[in-house]
């Protein structure tokens, strides 16, 4: 998910949406565990009034996972009456829990002013916290972040750093940039020949896809 690339025609509902619809994919199971797995099953059936009551009483046994995705729920308005205040409360609770998801997508929150006002200070330190749990799409959007100045001095060898982390942990949109920047010498030593290895990956993920 990349949440740097700005469109007029999308709005920031939509983008935490798309967030919240990357990362619905089953967590380790536990008894607790079934209440959000039960959530994701009724997202993608589109019943999101019998989804948001799974993840209420997830997020009541404490499950970061249906805390993250009640608060955008809440926040995108999808099968509850929208509220900003409630919808962050929740993901920021779970973020300062150390959930990777609720750390990128308060992250987010922050970077696009989706019910505050936009912070590309406290945008860049929540990504952080999740890219450096190894969360592929934060690594990429932090990458992003050192790319283009925001949150961040511009640093194109931090980028780099931080794109090939998220190329490794399969990001497709990383494996793309990783393979220009080899290709341009940019943020590292030019080198066809490593560029040509990620060419190849990107062809590989765009088969998995």
């Amino acid at each position: 998910m990349n949440i740097t690339a700005k469109s007029p025609y999308i709005s920031l509902s939509k983008v935490l949406l798309l967030i919240f619809f990357s990362f619905l994919l089953p967590p380790p199971v536990s008894a607790e565990d079934g209440l959000y797995e039960r959530g994701i099953e009724l997202v993608e059936q589109k019943n999101y009034e019998k989804a948001l009551k799974a993840f209420e009483l997830g997020a009541k046994t404490g499950d970061l996972n249906a805390m993250t995705a009640l608060g955008i729920m809440y926040i995108t308005g999808v099968g509850v009456i929208q509220n900003d205040i409630k919808g962050f409360k929740y993901v920021q609770d779970a973020a300062n829990k150390s959930h990777p998801k609720a750390q990128y997508t308060l992250g987010a929150i922050y970077y696009l002013g989706a019910g505050v006002n936009i912070d590309f200070n406290k945008a860049f330190s929540w990504i952080s916290l999740s890219a450096d749990q190894g969360y592929s799409d934060a690594q990429h959007n932090l990458a992003q972040m050192y790319d283009a100045g925001e949150g961040v001095l511009k640093d194109s060898k931090k980028a780099y750093e931080y794109y090939l982390k998220a190329a490794r942990n399969d990001n497709l949109d990383s494996q793309v940039k990783v393979a220009q920047m080899y290709q341009e010498g940019i943020g590292t030593k030019k080198n066809i020949e490593k560029s040509a290895y990620w060419l190849k990956k990107i062809e590989e993920s765009k088969v998995k896809n």
